[in-house]
């Protein structure tokens, strides 16, 4: 595995590991605390930023042609069989969310927060297997 990617993977793994380990007490806490609903926010954001960072790095060692968008490159690896094309579709999302965390909407993150820590955990660990396979 080229190890630029080596790297980016073991860091989201960081990252998810350490929103699985608290996962718990996020979920319970979230919309008491703003300290936790912060940390919440910027580690879902490094999830899905990395995921994406990966995306493009996965694109650019196999030769593909450069997304235009950071969904067009999650689109790229389904339709490229790098994953499979049904949860490239359904992983789209990671970059709406990104988005929405990054540009500080002045919108409530909670509802969203909550998703990704009920859902997202798991589509992450998919994505990190599918991109150790290359």
């Amino acid at each position: 595995m080229n190890e630029v990617l080596f790297r980016k993977i073991e860091r989201l793994k960081e990252e998810v590991l350490y929103l699985e380990t608290n996962k718990k007490n996020l979920l319970k806490n979230i919309e008491l605390s703003a300290e936790i609903k912060k940390i919440t926010e910027r580690s879902v954001y490094l999830c899905a930023e990395i995921a994406l960072d990966i995306a493009e790095t996965v694109i650019a060692i196999k030769g593909l042609p450069k997304p235009s968008t950071y969904s067009d490159s999650i689109y790229k690896l389904g339709n490229h069989k790098i994953m499979p094309k049904e949860f490239a579709r359904k992983f789209t999302y990671i970059a709406g969310l990104r988005n929405f965390l990054a540009h500080d909407y002045q919108v409530e993150t909670t509802a969203d927060l909550l998703r990704f820590l009920k859902t997202g955990i798991t589509d992450m660990k998919k994505f990190i297997g599918f991109m150790e396979r290359i």
